[in-house]
């Protein structure tokens, strides 16, 4: 991929953004018979590895900073496993709030584990996590997150999963992508109590800072939860140079 970073910026050098149709021409003059399907995949290669990012729909940025990669645990694998063997068709994703400490100053002492389903399976997930013994918690509001979560041994809240919300895969597990990350701990004042004010400040600033976001996905996703315009203006507002990659449409 770094030969590959260096031919595309080589290509393209002075542009600060380039389009879709610029992308495929591209691809088509070093591969005349790549077809539409492989150039979209490998378009799909080209953002997954961090060489590019979306700006907006069909333009895309040239990026120098890694792809956030999760950390996971065993406990997880298991979870991932109990859920994924019961219910192979199911969409579904698998997180640790423990991930969002990695961008605070100070580190809570407690943590959570997340698995978010389809709606009309939320309660069975619910069901099946209680009858294999693990601590799972519905819905929790933010008291009983307080009083009750955060004093558990591996806790496990269960919740819907938007549709189309952007996820990533590590070890066949499907995790939640990091603009996925930054956009529920913004939407989830409740669920996420422990790190507002100036310590979500702190989370978007390192997140831009340290690694590749995918504007587009960013923002598609806080539309679906309503409040694209206040994350919009969050960052604007916390994130340094954020004039210069919020590109609208």
């Amino acid at each position: 991929m770094a030969r590959k970073t260096i031919e595309i910026a080589t290509a393209f050098k002075g542009k600060a953004t380039i389009t879709k149709e610029e992308l495929y021409a591209y691809i088509h003059s070093i591969d005349n018979s790549a077809s539409d399907d492989s150039i979209r995949q490998r378009i799909s290669r080209y953002k997954s590895s961090g060489l590019i990012i979306s700006v907006k729909k069909g333009v895309y940025a040239f990026s120098s900073k890694p792809v956030y990669m999760h950390t996971t645990d065993k406990f997880l694998l298991k979870l991932s496993h109990l859920f994924s063997v019961q219910y192979p068709e199911i969409n579904f994703c698998v997180w640790s709030s423990a991930w969002l400490y990695d961008f605070t100053v100070h580190q809570p002492s407690h943590f959570f584990y997340v698995i978010e389903t389809e709606a009309d399976m939320v309660e069975t997930a619910f069901n099946l996590l209680k009858d294999n013994a693990y601590t799972a918690f519905l819905n929790p509001d933010e008291q009983t997150i307080q009083l009750y979560v955060m004093g558990e041994k591996n806790p496990v809240i269960v919740k819907q999963l938007l549709t189309r919300a952007p996820l990533s895969k590590n070890k066949k597990i499907k995790l939640p992508s990091l603009e996925k990350m930054l956009v529920d701990a913004y939407s989830d004042k409740k669920m996420f109590y422990f790190i507002q004010g100036k310590e979500l400040q702190n989370i978007f600033k390192f997140s831009f800072s340290k690694y590749s976001i995918n504007l587009s996905s960013l923002l598609n996703y806080a539309s679906r939860r309503g409040n694209e315009k206040e994350i919009t203006d969050f960052i604007l507002k916390n994130v340094p140079n954020a004039n210069k990659i919020l590109i609208n449409d």
